[in-house]
């Protein structure tokens, strides 16, 4: 367990050091410096619901213009412009089953990967579904929204519809960068700002494609991106001692039994 505790230790590191490095770079790491006074923003009626459609005042807080005016100052795509955005299924409840392809919900997706399922759907009614494949970086905009996970291999699994598929397109960006990026306060404050003035949030296709993605210099990216990588591979690394471990002790007790 020592070891296994080592490596979940340096694959969270690896991990901090990555969004540290890309919030560094943005500028967006929050100061020590403790300021006493009120913010408060206002807007005329053509720069606020006759552009955007929206009445909540939620949506015009001011670390949103904030957010938007440091993204002015960097290269930036839209996520349309950066990939191709597909949606799965939702079959309803009628359709699940003990075996088949397993049926992942965002309940079973994190930014680090995605959990085993007890629902499945009929391999052969469902056989033409889209299933993620390497590097397809797989997006919740239902519920739980904005969460982010880059596939590492094709997997036979078919998603919710509440989770859509995002192929890269481009070459300005790396598929580990965006999918930090997505994770983080400059992408979760988007799906907030779209998402907020509901009970239950919805992050609409539409909004998401035009989601902000600051581009930084592919150097910086590529060190990002080594970083993810390491933080992956040691969570995989600690996750198969864990799972030896188990073995193990299974074995362990079934020769006392």
């Amino acid at each position: 367990m020592l070891i296994f505790n080592k490596l979940q230790e340096q694959a969270i590191r690896e991990e901090r050091l990555a969004a540290w490095l890309l919030l560094t770079e943005f500028g967006m790491l929050p100061t020590t410096k403790k300021e006493n006074k009120t913010v408060k923003t206002c807007k005329k009626l053509s720069d606020s619901f006759l552009s955007s459609g929206r009445l909540d005042a939620e949506y015009y807080q001011p670390k949103y213009d904030y957010l938007f005016s440091h993204l002015s100052e960097f290269a930036t795509s839209t996520i349309r412009e950066l990939t191709e955005i597909r949606k799965s299924i939702e079959p309803g409840s009628d359709a699940y089953e003990e075996t088949g392809v397993p049926f992942i919900r965002i309940s079973d997706m994190s930014k680090f990967g995605l959990s085993d399922t007890t629902i499945h759907l009929n391999a052969e009614d469902y056989r033409d579904v889209i299933r993620p494949q390497k590097d397809t970086i797989l997006l919740s905009k239902d519920g739980s929204v904005g969460i982010a996970y880059k596939v590492e291999e094709p997997l036979d699994v078919i998603t919710s519809g509440a989770i859509l598929h995002l192929s890269l397109k481009s070459t300005d960006v790396l598929p580990d960068y965006l999918t930090l990026v997505l994770n983080s306060p400059i992408v979760r404050l988007q799906a907030e700002r779209d998402a907020g003035g509901s009970i239950i949030q919805h992050w609409k296709p539409l909004e998401i494609e035009n989601v902000v993605i600051p581009i930084l210099p592919m150097q910086i990216q590529q060190e990002i991106a080594d970083k993810i990588r390491s933080s992956f591979k040691l969570r995989k690394e600690s996750q198969h001692l864990l799972d030896e471990a188990k073995r193990m002790v299974e074995v362990a007790i079934e020769g006392i039994a």
